[in-house]
């Protein structure tokens, strides 16, 4: 009986950071035109990009257990899996707790964060695209670096617009939801930058 192909897990990790992108360009277009009536739908349409981006590391997991020779190392292979699947879960939370907290409107520090958040997962896809040739150091280095950047940019911005929103109100429903909202966007930003870290000490293991 032939044997089945092997699956190709940087096409995998590939699949993985599209579902990255699709998640954060999802909360970003809910926050750029807020209308809580369609949140119950943003809800359902982003478990099903989460539920498809675990299936796909699932199959990574599956392919690493029945695989004699993988192409980089087993753990680094796992890590990688791991945080990129933890961008799409992050993204999820965050749009869960939107719906949770029955949040009306949205704000400006908000969609700006939102922003940030799709730039780095695009940045990392980007990144995630050319992994396959991981051991061309030179090409791969600035990409990394600009999900670095992204994340840098996404932590000043959450300092920035925490502390606005601490003047602005003393209420403290909307500094619970709020905190836990720009939390969640910046969480993003560092799972993204996560991912580029494990992909930058494969770069340096394999150099």
């Amino acid at each position: 009986m032939p044997r089945k192909p092997k699956k190709d897990y940087f096409t995998l990790f590939t699949h993985q950071s599209a579902h990255c992108v699709q998640a954060a360009e999802l909360l970003r277009d809910l926050l750029a035109q807020f209308d809580p009536f369609a949140m119950p739908d943003a809800v359902e349409r982003m478990h099903r990009v989460e539920h498809e981006a675990d299936l796909v590391r699932r199959t990574v997991t599956q392919t690493l257990s029945e695989d004699f020779l993988p192409p980089i190392e087993r753990e680094d292979i796992l890590a990688l899996a791991n945080a990129l699947d933890t961008v799409t879960d992050t993204a999820e939370d965050t749009l869960r707790h939107i719906y949770m907290f029955n949040i009306e409107s949205s704000g400006e520090d908000a969609l700006e964060l939102s922003g940030v958040s799709l730039e780095a997962c695009r940045a990392l896809h980007e990144a995630v695209c050319g992994f396959r040739d991981f051991k061309k150091m030179a090409r791969m280095r600035p990409l990394l670096i600009r999900v670095k950047e992204l994340e840098e940019r996404s932590d000043a911005l959450y300092t920035d617009h925490v502390r606005r929103l601490y003047c602005g109100t003393n209420d403290p429903r909307q500094l619970l939801r709020w905190t836990q909202i720009y939390g969640g966007l910046e969480s993003c930003c560092d799972a993204c930058a996560h991912a580029a870290e494990v992909m930058e000490t494969v770069m340096f293991k394999n150099a």
